[in-house]
């Protein structure tokens, strides 16, 4: 198979998946939540097949243009959701991730896709080692964004259950169903008897809504340092290849920007006196933050990373 058809396998994969993920949310069954999962899994593998046919033709790891690099996101953010879907057992958070990986993958291929020979600034060994750390880490600050979006809805939809505090600190209410012990939620959250102690947690914070805020600060405890180490990384790769470590290049500033946006964040939450909806409304802004980073500059088409830019 060709690069392109396996691209085209994973899209039709990920349907399947935002199906299955989308039985799951009205009607949670182990059968859906696993057909979502194992498909997910099959559409990051197809994707990874795909970059290395891609790979193979250009002869070098092609991670150089702005389709390569969405598509570096993409399998990033299926490879983590796989593992926070198999942790945490989630019910409607498979559908939004399956929905944005959709859309991201549809713009992608119709980005410019032709292989070029690699300019001379990305002749290097730090291109294959700086540039997928930060892209994992938009990748963990995508999932986070999303987390705090459903975070949003549920919290400000009327009817959509109880109101929640943060957070930070581990200081939330008992909801009713809560208080009423494993029973009263057992058969919701397919909580069977003799599970452990780890899935009754689980279940838990499901109950409360917790469990998006709890989702977010771990791909953001994650993303950040990603995130720097990134930076500093780009800083020797930018000393070896252009002089200096630091240009206040345009990309370079809005990273600051972005690693301190989502440094704020992780401070009020590890503070403890701010509730979830203020954090989450932090890491929607880090998103943003982020968005003006990785397409705004491109978009521009400035600075000493202008090879980046999209078109």
């Amino acid at each position: 198979m060709t690069e392109a058809k396996w691209f085209y396998t994973a899209l039709t994969l990920l349907v399947v998946s935002g199906v299955f993920y989308l039985l799951q949310a009205i009607q949670p069954k182990s059968l859906f939540r696993e057909g979502g999962w194992g498909s997910m899994l099959l559409s990051g593998l197809c994707l990874i097949v795909s970059l290395a046919i891609r790979s193979q033709t250009a002869k070098y790891f092609a991670l150089s243009n702005m389709y390569e690099s969405l598509l570096v996101v993409c399998i990033g953010m299926q490879l983590v959701f796989l593992v926070l879907d198999r942790w945490f057992k989630l019910r409607t958070l498979g559908l939004p991730v399956a929905l944005l990986l959709l859309g991201s993958l549809v713009y992608d291929m119709n980005l410019p896709t032709t292989i070029h020979p690699l300019q001379p600034a990305l002749q290097s060994y730090w291109r294959s080692i700086h540039v997928p750390i930060i892209l994992l880490s938009y990748a963990l600050f995508t999932l986070a964004f999303i987390s705090s979006l459903v975070f949003l809805i549920k919290d400000y939809w009327p009817g959509s259950g109880a109101r929640f505090e943060s957070s930070g600190g581990g200081r939330s209410s008992l909801t009713p169903a809560m208080a009423a012990g494993p029973s009263a939620f057992s058969d919701r959250f397919e909580i069977e008897p003799g599970q452990d102690a780890l899935n009754m947690e689980i279940a838990l914070l499901q109950d409360k809504a917790n469990l998006y805020d709890e989702i977010t600060y771990r791909c953001v405890a994650f993303g950040f340092p990603m995130l720097t180490l990134g930076i500093i990384l780009g800083g020797i790769w930018a000393n070896e290849a252009w002089g200096n470590y630091w240009s206040w290049d345009p990309k370079e500033s809005m990273s600051l920007v972005t690693l301190l946006g989502y440094g704020v964040y992780l401070h009020l939450r590890v503070n403890g006196e701010h509730s979830a909806r203020t954090l989450a409304w932090v890491s929607v802004t880090g998103f943003v933050l982020m968005l003006i980073t990785y397409f705004g500059v491109n978009l521009m088409g400035l600075g000493l990373h202008s090879y980046g830019k999209i078109g």
